[in-house]
């Protein structure tokens, strides 16, 4: 063993140059590996609340007790993270074939996965209500209006911003709010 460590140390004293080159290279490249893992862990989301899935909120079983048997699912995804808040939608049709006429609900779940994003939902939902063709409604999550013109329910409930849309999809604008708050109810936890 003591012949071993003695070539070692015969090689490294023969070899100083290159192995002071190759330790700083490693050194280097530890270095480097440990900022991108740093950044990599500090640049993604800080997730304090989970976020809704929409289609968990709007299931088919409560989409059939809406549009009936023949319901299909339309759009579904995940939800998707972003800085500070996650979106997530899902939406159904009544299966009828003539696409004028087709009946639509569909929701959009706007969850804050922190407090920043629960900020951004409240200041959002303000901003973006219109100013006209507007109808506040009560009893429904924190803060509610129903958008005459685009034929969507705003639902601002907690940290999330729920957004339905319940009627002919072809003419959301004849939509009404007696449907999305019909729609809501079933969505609503």
């Amino acid at each position: 063993m003591k012949h071993h460590i003695q070539a070692i140390k015969t090689y490294i004293i023969a070899n100083k140059i290159e192995f002071i080159i190759g330790m700083s290279v490693v050194t280097a490249a530890l270095i480097v590996v440990v900022a991108i893992a740093l950044f990599a862990v500090n640049s993604a989301p800080k997730i304090a609340y989970q976020p809704a899935s929409a289609c968990d909120l709007f299931s088919p079983a409560k989409a059939k007790e809406l549009l009936g048997n023949k319901a299909l699912n339309s759009s579904m995804n995940s939800p998707v993270i972003l800085k500070n808040t996650a979106s997530s939608k899902c939406g159904y049709t009544d299966g009828n074939p003539d696409t004028n006429n087709m009946i639509v609900a569909a929701i959009i779940v706007r969850s804050g996965i922190n407090d920043a994003g629960i900020q951004q939902n409240k200041t959002e939902f303000t901003s973006g209500k219109p100013t006209k063709n507007v109808e506040i409604v009560n009893g429904l999550g924190d803060n509610a209006y129903f958008n005459e013109e685009l034929g969507q329910l705003n639902i601002l409930s907690g940290h999330e911003w729920i957004i339905l849309s319940f009627g002919v999809g072809s003419a959301p604008g004849t939509n009404t709010v007696d449907k999305s708050i019909e729609l809501a109810h079933k969505v609503l936890r």
